[in-house]
């Protein structure tokens, strides 16, 4: 085994450990359908990286048997992209009968794998072993088998990305939309990648195992970067696609919201609260927080210390020169108090109101 081989293994190892981990983490805990759907392609990735780590360490040859697992159900994981994307972007989404429609395709395969299931260990370990040494040319099945697999998946893909974009044109900030908006962008670029070498593989007569062995190594790689995510922002999981139902009127509503903001100047209430200006804009609390959390990526009271810094810092500018004490600018700006005035300024300016003060005459 070369260096370069026991280095890919090492990884789809720890790949395949991984996906596992990670699809248990997310089984055990509260089980959303965006969760059990994730959870169940990482399996379907540990399964396909296991099957492949026994194939290069050649432990296959002792149980032979278990080949061809991880063909028909890498089939499952287009639709589970789909409907990862729906689970998120629509509220309350379920699986209809419907939808099971899609694993029709899934089904076709496992029925055509069959006679290769009834193989001896030794013919499977024949039929893999010339499979995998053969370079398909222009005049082969086999080839634009292949190439149909590439236009199946790149289907679902295509639709998952404009759904996730359709929601994001509404809603910016919504963290797992985004997050797996990239997954997908990123698995799209190396997909067409894939592509690319598979069509022009005849012309320079390539080995196709070399390919498969990048792929595995490659969706190791993204198995690992979920992983992070995971650790990294756990809260993305528990994120809940907002009603979207009434598009218009969210819109409507959000302009109001700003409006209160921009025009009515309603943050230099010193009293004010979610509660008040839910009243004044005569929506919910819980659906005013929503919006602001997701149009601004922060909360109310965050959103509310932005404008009143941002005030803060006009009145500065205009009375610079002037020995206007900082308390005034903090009232006049909507703070009730001196410690949150610095505390917005130590945030937000990273210096405090003094320093920025002194920053401004200087300049």
């Amino acid at each position: 085994m070369t260096t370069t081989s026991l280095i890919i293994n090492i990884l789809i190892t720890f790949g395949t450990c991984q996906a596992f981990f990670i699809a248990y983490i997310l089984l055990k805990s509260e089980r959303t359908l965006f969760k059990k759907l994730f959870a169940t392609l990482l399996i379907i990735e540990g399964i396909t990286l296991f099957e492949r780590l026994l194939v290069e360490t050649e432990l296959i040859n002792s149980i032979p048997h278990i080949l061809g697992i991880s063909h028909p159900i890498s089939f499952l994981k287009p639709p589970l992209m789909l409907f990862m994307a729906l689970a998120i972007t629509i509220q309350h989404y379920r699986l209809s009968k419907k939808s099971y429609l899609h694993f029709i395709v899934f089904i076709l395969m496992l029925f055509l794998n069959l006679p290769f299931y009834f193989l001896s260990g030794a013919e499977k370990l024949e039929t893999v072993a010339g499979f995998m040494s053969k370079i398909p040319s222009y005049q082969s099945f086999e080839f634009y088998f292949i190439l149909s697999f590439f236009a199946y998946i790149g289907v679902y893909i295509f639709f998952s990305i404009k759904k996730l974009q359709q929601f994001k044109n509404q809603v910016t900030n919504n963290v797992l939309v985004n997050w797996y908006y990239t997954v997908l962008m990123g698995y799209s670029a190396f997909l067409v990648l894939h592509l690319i070498y598979f069509t022009i593989q005849p012309i320079g007569q390539y080995n196709f195992a070399l390919v498969n062995q990048i792929s595995m190594l490659i969706m190791t790689f993204i198995i690992q970067s979920v992983a992070y995510k995971l650790i990294d922002k756990s809260v993305i999981f528990n994120s809940k696609p907002p009603n979207l139902d009434d598009l218009e009127k969210r819109r409507k509503d959000e302009k109001l919201i700003i409006n209160k903001f921009e025009t009515d100047k309603i943050y230099l209430d010193d009293n004010l609260s979610l509660k008040t200006f839910s009243k004044s804009v005569l929506l919910p609390p819980a659906y005013v927080s929503e919006i602001i959390n997701q149009k601004f990526n922060c909360s109310f009271k965050k959103l509310v210390n932005q404008y009143r810094l941002n005030e803060a810092k006009k009145i500065v500018q205009k009375n610079k020169d002037s020995k206007l004490k900082l308390i005034d600018i903090a009232f006049e700006s909507g703070f009730n108090n001196k410690v949150s005035f610095y505390r917005a300024f130590k945030e937000f300016e990273g210096i405090s109101p003094s320093e920025y003060l002194e920053k401004i005459r200087n300049s």
